[in-house]
């Protein structure tokens, strides 16, 4: 999307994030044709002090903005509806109690984070290439790992899937530019599970480089995706996208060639693995796959080109939310075993540069809650947050 720079405005709305308290009547359900008009507030860049949230009616988590200091950036999930939450520093926030359970400092600007048993794996870009830090349910750093290191030569190009974690935590998978690679946290053992210099593979398909991946089927196989070449090669023929499937013990390669799917990035949930395809290729479908048995099935939207301004999977993976950008922000949300499009919400703003770029969408599962985040990645911008809830 197209950056728009201008100074920092006084923003029309000065209160803090509404924070949500519990109901023991259940919401009305969100009808897809009728949106309701929800403006987003701010959270200031500064020093995160602002005036305490009001409660709308109708909502059943609690995101409080006045706990983080300085501008809040974006967040991620946690299991059991608390978040990581990136702001000066790295909070984990219980959405529930509304308060913060602990703190630690930011590794990085930005990164992509995976619970594990007993903490949790954040992995992105730092100086020295793709790093990888393992953190216990406290927040207190046990590891660092320099994967583009590690791997001697190969490097991870993808922030989004390029390191993934067994849920035991005790293995990391790197889709990088030459292969897959199993790295074994008790041993320190390295594995090349996939490489991409060896011609041979199924469905003649022979792999190109590999872009993300994770683990599936309780840690016994690693889904990935990437780009491939037909076997023999055809004249005049590009790479094309693919997603596959290998045992970790290396058996068992599986290759897919979607057509006309182009995969921008792998989404893990618990119970899912979704694909959203590149902005200049959606056609308003989401391609996912079971993550405990390995099926493949297809999400439809709305409307044919729903899905170029973000999708964004839910924490369990029962439902996924679309981004429709305009002189406003239309979020949807569907759920994903049915199909049907459950709740569709309109989050205004008399600043239109916050629509400018897509936004971060947060959804929890057990409270039906959508919390959107605009603006975060935005330096000259104050951060928009705002919360909504769905279903019955």
């Amino acid at each position: 999307m197209k950056k728009t720079f201008c100074m920092t405005l006084a923003l029309l709305f000065t209160l803090a994030l509404s924070a949500c308290e519990k109901t023991d009547a259940p919401a009305p359900a969100v009808s897809g044709n009728l949106p309701s008009n929800t403006p987003a507030v701010a959270v200031p860049p500064s020093d995160g002090q602002q005036d305490q949230p009001i409660s709308p009616t109708g909502t059943s988590c609690t995101f409080d903005p006045a706990l983080f200091g300085g501008k809040l950036q974006s967040c991620a999930y946690a299991g059991n509806g608390t978040l990581l939450v990136l702001a000066d520093k790295l909070y984990l926030y219980d959405t529930g109690t509304s308060s913060v359970l602990a703190t630690a400092e930011a590794p990085l600007r930005d990164f992509e984070a995976q619970t594990i048993d007993g903490g949790y794996v954040l992995s992105g870009m730092g100086d020295s290439g793709m790093m990888a830090y393992i953190y216990d349910s406290s927040l207190s750093l046990n590891r660092e790992i320099m994967v583009d290191e590690l791997l001697q030569g190969d490097f991870v190009v993808s922030e989004t899937g390029g390191v993934a974690a067994s849920t035991d935590g005790k293995k990391l998978a790197f889709a990088a530019m030459g292969g897959l690679y199993l790295y074994d946290l008790e041993s320190g053992s390295l594995t090349t599970l996939l490489d991409t210099a060896q011609d041979a593979g199924p469905a003649s398909i022979s792999v190109s480089m590999l872009n993300g991946a994770a683990f599936a089927q309780d840690n016994s196989q690693i889904v990935f995706y990437g780009s491939g070449s037909s076997i023999p090669a055809a004249d005049g023929e590009e790479d094309f996208c693919i997603y596959g499937s290998i045992a970790v013990d290396g058996s068992g390669l599986k290759l897919t060639k979607p057509s006309g799917y182009e995969m921008e990035e792998i989404q893990s949930s618990v119970s899912r693995l979704f694909f959203p395809q590149t902005f200049t290729h959606a056609d308003g479908t989401l391609l996912w796959v079971d993550r405990a048995t390995g099926g493949a099935n297809t999400l439809s939207f709305s409307a044919s080109r729903e899905g170029k301004d973000g999708v964004y999977s839910s924490e369990q993976g029962n439902y996924v939310a679309t981004a429709v950008l305009g002189s406003e922000l239309t979020v949807r949300v569907y759920d994903v075993a049915s199909g049907a499009l459950v709740a569709t919400e309109v989050i205004e703003n008399a600043d239109p540069t916050y629509f400018n770029r897509i936004p971060r969408i947060y959804i929890l599962d057990g409270d039906r809650t959508a919390v959107v985040v605009l603006g975060g990645s935005i330096d000259e911008l104050d951060t928009l947050v705002s919360t909504f809830e769905f279903g019955a």
